[in-house]
Parts: structure tokens; sequence; C-alpha cells
């Protein structure tokens, strides 16, 4: 995370972020749409502040939520990868005080030789990094391992029945995927993608640091990278294409309360 000219991190600027990010990621692309279209013809933006309400409302407001870190996960994926989000879960919640199941988010793509690439998402944020690390792979492992057909089944029926794009060749791509007769549903590919973020203590402030902070902080990089390396090799993921964003914040607690807080929460 960046700091601000006095050294200070940006956690506000992120959660602001994050929370503007937040119809884009909870509510269906059609219902979007259909507020958008609804502005342009009356210049009311009553639809679109109703779907910013309903997003808020669909979080739930408690400490151990890992909501935040499924709405940054959201974030990254779909700015910095260029990957779209092929179903809004918040909405199939039955309850805001409750969890969706699967996967924290699925995305997908279509590669350079026409196959459909299908991510599984997966974020932790934790106090700790070693639990983080441990947890996120343990939770990934599933959804790309060779045998993960069950779990991987139950998150493309959600998408089957609920597919949120407005990217027509992927769409199309989807479609014919859950056609089993066409032989376009062979043609995938599993990925994942990865948040881990993590507590770290004097937080250093990368804009003026001296040679033996690089030094320090260039170690504690190689330690994180050895850790996703470790992780891959133990759950025999080296084949499989996963992003990861190691993230260390200030305080994820904090993090989590800012995002909160600009959500309307307490």
């Amino acid at each position: 995370m960046t700091t601000d000219s006095t050294g200070t991190p940006a956690v506000d600027l992120l959660s602001s972020a994050m929370a503007y990010a937040v119809v884009d990621f909870c509510v269906p692309r059609e219902r979007i749409e259909a507020a958008n279209a609804h502005y342009q013809r009356t210049r009311s933006t009553m639809h679109v502040a109703s779907l910013q309400q309903e997003a808020q409302e669909l979080f739930v407001d408690a400490d151990e939520s890992g909501e935040g870190g499924e709405l940054l996960l959201f974030l990254l994926s779909e700015q910095l990868l260029g990957l779209p989000q092929i179903i809004a879960k918040m909405p199939l919640k039955t309850s805001s005080q409750m969890h969706v199941h699967g996967a924290d988010g699925v995305h997908a793509r279509i590669d350079d030789e026409g196959i459909l690439n299908v991510f599984w998402g997966e974020s932790k944020l934790y106090k700790s990094s070693t639990d983080a690390f441990r947890d996120c792979f343990n939770s990934i492992k599933p959804f790309l391992a060779p045998d993960g057909h069950d779990a991987r089944r139950r998150d493309l029926q959600l998408v089957r029945d609920n597919i949120n794009v407005d990217h027509p060749e992927l769409a199309t791509h989807l479609v014919r995927y859950f056609t089993t007769s066409d032989p376009q549903a062979l043609q995938v590919k599993w990925g994942g993608v990865c948040l881990i973020g993590f507590d770290l203590e004097a937080y250093p402030n990368t804009s003026c640091l001296v040679e033996a902070e690089r030094a320090e902080l260039s170690a504690k990089i190689n330690r994180w990278e050895n850790a996703v390396k470790r992780r891959v090799s133990e759950h025999s993921l080296v084949d499989i294409e996963i992003d990861v964003f190691c993230i260390p914040f200030p305080s994820v607690a904090e993090l989590r309360k800012a995002v909160r807080r600009k959500l309307g929460g307490r």
C-alpha cells in the first residue's frame, strides 16, 4: 500500500476505492444497466442510489467478516488483471448476517487460443501472514486440484443460473460451456486469484527508505515470495496459473473498520 506525503499509509484512500466499487461487486450487471437506462430517460438518480443502498445492506456488519477482502479481491481482479466477474454472489445471500459459500469470487476470460479460462478467487486478510498464506491455499486448492469436481460444480451451477457478464464473447463461451453436447464444453482451463493480506509492524514509508530499510523490506518480500512457492508446491499447483496479491497493511482490522464505515456500518 502506498503512503501519502507524510508517510501515512493510505488506508482511507483504499477503503474509499473499495466502497465505491460495492455496486459493481454486489449487483448483477443487467440491473446496473437498467438503472443507468432509467437515468438516461428521466435524469433521475433514484434507481442508481437505490442500488448503492441495496449493495451496502448486503454486507455483514461484523469485525470478523471476510467480505471486505472479497471486495478488494474483486477490485484487483477486474481492474488490474482485467478479469470480469461472472457471477455476483452477494445477492444470493438470504440474510445480511450470513456469508456466501464457495469461492470468494469467480472470474473468467477467453485466452489467445480461444479457450475459456475460469479463475477461482480466495481472499484472506489476517493479522498473521503465516495464517493468511496457509489458509488461502488450503481454501483454493479444492477448486484447482484435478479431483476438485465437487467444489467447482457447486459454484459453476450458480454461474450457470446467474450468469453476470456484459462481454458478448465471454457470455457466448460460458453458454457453450454449459451446453454439454457442445464440443466447446471441453475447452476450459482452471486458474486462481489470491489476495493475501496481513499486518506489518512499523509500516515503512516507501517514498524515503534508507539503505538499511530497503534491505530489510527486500528480505521480507523474499520471504513472502518463498511462502507462496512453498504453498503452491505443497498443494501440487505448480502447473496452474495463479495470480497472488500479497499486501501488507498497517492493520487489517483497521482496514475492515474503515470499509464498514464507508458502507454505512458501525
